[in-house]
């Protein structure tokens, strides 16, 4: 799919146009073998480069290639089937924008739904886009932060299930995908800031200053996420393995305890001269004698605190 918008300053909507031209925004999703290579050839891109921007794998970076500025990103999908962030390609051309993704990407979806856009100017469009995408992976982490409370309140009562551990499971793997796209991602805004690749105004220093300081407050909090779940896990270990061997020390107690009298009745059951073998009341004295002992071995346990 490919399609190109427009809107200058005195524009009232975001328009979608049939033909690019000078300050337009086009965007293409899922392009073939054969449409990207129409594209570098329309643009006077670099294939390869915008290949690279299909790659699933590919890592936050810049490149710098005849005038047009190739941005690198991966955006917030937790629900996605291989991976939890997306890639997504900006190209800054010195005449249009252009952004390539292999699905349609939320970021995207969400600005030109807003149609607060205005595509003549490259540079704040491109910020936009990323502003929405840093919203993507703090309303995640939000999500995350409420999982994470929800099931803290229930681990004091010892009442976390394996379902809760697994999901806690596919939470940190997603939270390690977004701390490995994140990081070189603030080194990518760090780099836009630089002014190296691009001419910024003051007020577009101060845009990408808040969003590298966004997308550290994001690495910090995906951090400390990671960090509770550790430590919820570790101490839900803990607590598994106490409960395990307060269940193994009182059932070892109660055998102890019922060894008593099968040795005390193993040994009159036996067939030589026993003390009280003749006397009238010998049952009611040996019971009494077992229920002594029984009630002394389980006081001194109970001093001890191995029950």
């Amino acid at each position: 799919m490919q399609k190109t918008y427009f809107r200058n300053i005195r524009g009232e909507k975001l328009d979608e146009i049939k033909d690019a031209k000078m300050g337009s925004w086009t965007r293409v999703v899922n392009p073939s073998p054969e449409g990207l290579r129409l594209l570098a050839d329309t643009c006077n891109l670099d294939v390869n480069l915008l290949k690279d921007g299909l790659d699933l794998y590919e890592s936050p970076r810049i490149e710098h290639d005849n005038d047009n500025l190739y941005i690198y990103v991966r955006y917030s999908r937790p629900s996605g089937e291989y991976t939890s962030t997306h890639p997504l390609l900006i190209v800054i051309t010195p005449d249009r924008l252009v952004t390539i993704s292999r699905i349609n990407s939320d970021p995207i979806d969400n600005i030109i739904s807003s149609g607060k856009i205005v595509t003549t100017q490259k540079l704040k469009l491109v910020l936009q886009i990323l502003e929405e995408l840093n919203k993507g992976y703090r309303l995640y982490l939000n999500s995350v932060t409420k999982k994470i409370l929800s099931t803290r309140s229930r681990l004091q009562g010892a009442i976390v299930n394996n379902k809760d551990i697994l999901s806690f499971i596919d939470v940190e793997e997603d939270l390690n995908e977004f701390l490995a796209a994140l990081q070189p991602y603030g080194i990518v805004l760090h780099a836009l800031l630089s002014g190296k690749y691009i001419k910024l105004h003051e007020a577009d220093e101060d845009l990408i200053e808040d969003l590298e300081l966004s997308s550290s407050e994001l690495i910090e909090l995906t951090k400390s996420r990671l960090k509770t779940i550790q430590n919820m896990r570790e101490a839900y270990n803990t607590i598994a393995t106490n409960n395990l061997n307060r269940v193994f020390k009182r059932l070892t107690s109660i055998a102890i305890f019922i060894s008593i009298p099968t040795v005390i009745g193993g040994i009159y059951g036996m067939n030589v001269a026993l003390p009280f073998q003749s006397h009238d009341q010998a049952f009611w004295i040996v019971g009494g004698f077992t229920i002594f002992l029984t009630i002394g071995f389980i006081m001194f346990f109970k001093r001890k605190r191995w029950l």
